[in-house]
């Protein structure tokens, strides 16, 4: 199925309150369509806990931004926006599932969030969600073929190809993550056994672990991992740039099916610039046997902290602009 990107323009709603979901954090936010987060606070995910448990967090630490909000003098929101793990079918408006989740299972995320909020509500899962966040607020050149790639809580791929977004009527497309490494013999295959094992953001942290167990603080998380790198840690970078490398070559077959004209790093591997980009891309050069000008424009998103914020704004301005209107099953 293919969602147009083009549309009549329509009026947006001017006060949204966003949530982004995964298995690290929910934030939530109050925000506009320009991106301007008035206020925003975050709960650690309830992982093991069923839908309607979440369903009650979410609503009472909304309740509690918009008692804020409304101290503020802010008007209450007139739609909701949500970024969520798992596979969410967008003809169904039905949550699938979410590895991430294991209790919930064909969930009606939309309607129930309506019910509780009585209030548009539009979703969309994160690798999506990022890649309308990209296109809305990012530095990004339209170009006719792009790869977006999520990393957390696992690796998913959105693309774009001309003016659609490519999913499947389960929306279950994009689950890069599942792909099986070769043969690695550093590696401790009851553990790595998948791309999420090892690349995603979570995966970052267990590899990190595994390869200097002893370096690591007992509460080490991506942000933690991630900013020992940007720090110049030895051993972070080591990590970073194995696993790097590894998810380069993984690419091989996605680059050579799809030839991708742009390929955007997500959240939050984004965050790390040339230290992913570099060793990456070259393990992408090296599999595919493309030159430089051969390969895709390589980059990371632009959209640097505010990433989960914009997300979760996404798909209600994406929708209210008249830009997902049209849908053809392909």
């Amino acid at each position: 199925m293919f969602r147009t990107t083009n549309g009549t323009q329509q009026s947006s709603g001017n006060h949204i309150l966003g949530i982004n979901v995964d298995s690290e954090r929910v934030l939530i936010v109050y925000g506009s369509p320009s991106g301007m987060i008035s206020e925003k606070l975050a709960f650690l995910s309830p992982v093991n806990e069923s839908f309607q448990y979440m369903l009650s967090e979410i609503c009472s630490q909304a309740d509690k931004l918009l008692m804020i909000t409304k101290a503020q003098r802010l008007p209450l929101p007139d739609t909701v926006s949500v970024s969520v793990c798992g596979n969410y079918d967008t003809q169904t408006n039905i949550l699938t599932s979410a590895a991430d989740f294991p209790q919930w299972k064909n969930e009606s995320l939309r309607s129930q969030l309506g019910l509780r909020f009585n209030l548009p509500v539009y979703v969309e899962c994160k690798a999506y969600a990022g890649l309308m966040a990209e296109l809305l607020f990012g530095d990004f050149n339209n170009r006719n073929r792009v790869l977006y790639i999520n990393f957390s809580p696992r690796i998913r791929v959105s693309v774009l190809t001309g003016s659609q977004l490519y999913n499947n009527t389960s929306g279950n497309t994009g689950a890069f993550g599942n792909v099986q490494l070769r043969d690695e013999s550093l590696l401790d295959k009851n553990q790595f056994k998948s791309l999420n094992d090892l690349a995603s953001g979570k995966g970052l942290v267990k590899f990190a672990k595994s390869l200097y167990p002893q370096h690591w603080d007992e509460g080490l998380h991506q942000q933690s991992l991630i900013q020992c790198a940007l720090d110049q840690d030895p051993y972070a970078l080591e990590v970073v740039e194995k696993a790097a490398a590894i998810f380069g070559r993984e690419l091989e077959s996605l680059t050579h099916v799809l030839r991708p004209e742009t390929l955007i790093i997500g959240w939050p591997f984004h965050l790390l610039g040339d230290l992913w980009l570099k060793p990456m891309t070259d393990s992408l050069s090296l599999a595919t046997g493309l030159g430089q000008g051969q390969l895709p424009e390589i980059i990371s998103s632009g959209l640097n902290n505010r990433q989960p914020e914009l997300e979760a704004l996404a798909p209600a301005i994406f929708s209210l602009r008249g830009q997902t209107n049209n849908s053809n099953n392909k």
